[in-house]
Order: structure tokens, then sequence, then C-alpha cells
């Protein structure tokens, strides 16, 4: 059974859920019951990798879903009231990013006109956006 998508609420947080494979991303955007404390997803993201994306370093496909779901879901995460997570599987990347490649400077100035959290999420914790990712 497919779960109920919950309408978007500005007043209340957003939680970005994202991963990455070597074929496609996926992100779901979700926001915490005040009932029951659970996440329940607003909307769905994926799609394959082009020819090119496949061929970026995984920091890069982590941070292409990142930036792709941003801009899928604007409209509610630029006019949001609070802060928002954005959680990731990817611990080395976000440990280690000291210096940023071209790409990712882009995509940087794009991030800045967000006000978000990048965290880490272990993989098993992850699971829609896993599957999404692998289409």
């Amino acid at each position: 059974m497919a779960p109920i998508l919950w309408l978007p609420d500005a007043e209340r947080p957003f939680i970005v859920q994202v991963d990455a494979s070597d074929v496609g991303v996926g992100a779901v955007l979700s926001q915490r019951s005040e009932v029951d404390k659970r996440l329940h997803p607003c909307t769905y993201f994926s799609r394959c990798l082009s020819p090119a994306e496949q061929k970026y370093d995984v920091g890069d496909h982590e941070l292409l879903v990142v930036k792709l779901a941003l801009k899928e879901w604007r409209h509610w995460l630029e006019r949001a009231k609070h802060p928002f997570l954005v959680w990731t599987d990817h611990k080395n990347y976000i440990e280690q990013a000291k210096q940023l490649n071209p790409r990712q400077a882009r995509w940087g100035l794009f991030f800045a006109q967000f006000d978000f959290t990048l965290s880490y999420r272990p993989g098993t914790k992850n699971i829609k956006p896993d599957a999404l990712s692998r289409q």
C-alpha cells in the first residue's frame, strides 16, 4: 500500500531526504506529524541520470540530487517559515568537502538561496529515496 501524501504546510519544518545511485536520483519531501511524531511524505521526485551525469563522482551525484530536489520544490522551500534539513547517506562527502570544483561552486550559489542544513542519515534509514534512485 502506498503512503498517503500530506499537503505541504509552509508553517512547519520540511525534511528533504535524498539519494543517488549510478543510474538515478531520488528525493522525498516530508514533514513530521505533531500527533504521531512520524515523518509523512508530501511529494516524491526521481529521474534517471544523463550519460554525462553518470560520469560524476559519488559526491557530485549526492550534490546533484540535492540541487534537483531544491529546484523541484523551490516554491515550498523558499517560502518555508523554518530552516529545513536535507538528509543524505553520503557521510564522507559532508565531512571531507574542503575545496569545491567548478560545478560544486555553481551549485553552491544556488544553495545559498535556501536556509537548510545538510545532515548525514545512514542508508538503512534513508529507504524511500534509495528506492527511488534505483528505479
